[in-house]
């Protein structure tokens, strides 16, 4: 059933606070998910969508109503509530200024740390993102991440990665990775986990480390770890770290930004592996 819902109520609102405050989503779990793309791909990524809604004029519109009502359909189905709000309405839940015709409340995707850990392997490495600050530096490696195959992103302290910001950046991915999330406090027992646990630390350095091609063809399990944007990783984080390692580059550039670095990183790991295993 496709309902008509106003300004008060209380499902509604809690869409637009879940759109803009990063305690209420983390109160609630849950963040929400804009555009019939992205609610799309979350329902067939199977994850918790909780209420769909669409603009009232959508549903009218030739170019835009079959596919928003076979959404609607869909999303039903799997037992959320949906329904549609006046334009204007709609226009005030999305974080955006030129908003797509559909909103999902999504329950949070994030799983334990040890069941990301358990999934590295020689070849899909896994992803350590600490205190970046720009949400679309995240969501650009997530969805690299995902692309070169890394068996999933641990994001220690930093941007949230369900502001929505991240979400779009991540264009999907962040549905379908493995994700994790820990405080900054927690990241040297993290590393020292890890190690434990077999699983080699690999500091990103913008000069002196060693050369991705050779840390990919180690024998032992590979977590490459970035820094924030402006600062990178302190001494603390780089000595509890396996070793440094390094994006080569030419002329007179010295450093990336760090989702250029980090998605540079992940495909040179993965085609010296694939090419020194050939």
């Amino acid at each position: 059933m496709i309902h008509r819902y106003s300004a008060n109520n209380v499902r509604v609102r809690g869409l637009r606070r879940l759109a803009r405050d990063r305690g209420y989503r983390h109160e609630r779990r849950a963040f929400v998910v804009e555009g019939p793309g992205l609610v799309s791909e979350a329902l067939d990524a199977g994850l918790d969508v909780e209420m769909v809604i669409v603009p009232e004029s959508a549903l009218e519109n030739s170019r835009f109503g079959p596919r928003l009502d076979s959404l609607l359909a869909r999303a039903g189905v799997t037992g959320a509530d949906v329904g549609t709000v006046p334009d204007g309405i709609f226009d005030g839940l999305s974080s955006t200024g030129n908003p797509q015709p559909a909103l999902a409340e999504v329950g949070f995707v994030d799983m334990g740390v040890d069941v990301i850990q358990a999934a590295v392997k020689p070849g899909c490495p896994l992803l350590v993102l600490v205190e970046l600050a720009d949400p679309g530096n995240v969501g650009t490696l997530l969805r690299s991440a995902e692309a070169f195959g890394a068996a999933g992103v641990l994001i220690v302290g930093g941007v949230d990665l369900y502001n929505p910001k991240v979400v779009r950046a991540a264009a999907g991915s962040a549905f379908r990775l493995p994700l994790a999330t820990v405080g900054y406090e927690s990241i040297l027992e993290m590393l020292r986990q890890l190690s434990v646990d077999g699983i080699d630390t690999w500091a990103a350095v913008p000069a002196g480390g060693a050369k991705l091609g050779d840390v990919a063809l180690t024998d032992g399990q590979v977590a490459i770890v970035m820094g924030n944007e402006p600062h990178g990783l302190d001494s603390n984080v780089l000595a509890a770290c396996t070793g440094t390692a390094t994006v080569e580059t030419v002329g007179g550039v010295d450093s990336l930004n760090v989702a250029v670095a980090g998605s540079v990183a992940l495909y040179e790991l993965q085609r010296s592996r694939n090419t020194g295993n050939s």
